[in-house]
């Protein structure tokens, strides 16, 4: 119990401090992850020697998060500091913590599964949010699709959940926000791998005279997973609840 609350604590910390980082530069020192996961794999090498763990499980939960980590990465989803977090998650937590078998009478079998699909859980508020911001600007009296009339219901719906409507005065660029408007037209994916472009792209909408443009929402994913991770160590699995209260 006491290694579980040491685990628990070490994670909140590292997720605290990497998601304080990633609000306002969008980057974390991957000395960061290093030091936290060298200290979680001593943990693990200790239970392992107590036999309160076992290889197989600890190489399943390692493997299984940086097997997601590396696809979302490839297509991607996420960023270098996002995998890594992930990865280190899995050296924290390969099985639940035993408090939350004793406070709820039950622990998910599998935990990085149960702190990933938490994570997803929480990541739905983030697109709530952007609608939200966009549904206010709508009712301001400005046109969010003045430029974009050809642009189909089912696209404007996606682009009202990902993306930003926002005055070009006030735009960060990027590693903050990354243009969907561009030379090509509307797109719904933004190029968050180019920096430069992006900051090219917005000088030449500020040349055109845009007032406003859509950027991307992007999104800081360790701020998500942390919340995810708050949610898996105080509840446990999120989705056996909602399925549980369902049936």
């Amino acid at each position: 119990m006491y290694l579980d609350a040491a685990r628990t604590l070490m994670a909140l910390g590292m997720l605290g401090y990497a998601g304080v980082k990633d609000l306002r530069t969008r980057e974390v020192h991957d000395l960061l992850w290093v030091v936290v996961g060298g200290s979680a794999l001593l943990l693990d090498v200790y239970e392992l020697f107590l036999g309160s763990i076992s290889l197989f499980q600890l190489a399943l939960a390692v493997g299984f998060m940086g097997l997601v980590g590396l696809a979302l990465w490839f297509f991607r989803l996420m960023g270098e500091a996002d995998i890594l977090a992930f990865f280190v998650l899995a050296l924290i937590h390969p099985r639940a913590p035993a408090y939350l078998g004793a406070f709820w009478g039950w622990s998910p079998v599998f935990f990085p599964f149960t702190m990933l699909s938490n994570t997803a859980v929480a990541g739905i508020v983030a697109p709530l949010i952007t609608v939200i911001g966009n549904v206010v600007v709508k009712l301001r009296g400005v046109d969010l699709f003045e430029r974009t009339r050809g642009l189909s219901c089912p696209s404007r719906i996606a682009l009202l959940f990902t993306a930003r409507y926002v005055r070009i005065e006030g735009i960060r660029g990027p590693p903050f926000q990354y243009p969907l408007e561009g030379a090509g037209g509307l797109s719904l994916r933004p190029d968050i791998w180019d920096d430069g472009a992006a900051e090219k792209t917005f000088t030449e909408l500020r040349g055109r005279g845009y007032e406003w443009t859509w950027v991307s929402a992007t999104l800081p994913y360790i701020v998500v997973m942390a919340a995810g991770y708050l949610l898996s160590v105080i509840f446990g699995d999120i989705i056996f609840w909602i399925m549980f209260a369902i049936l």
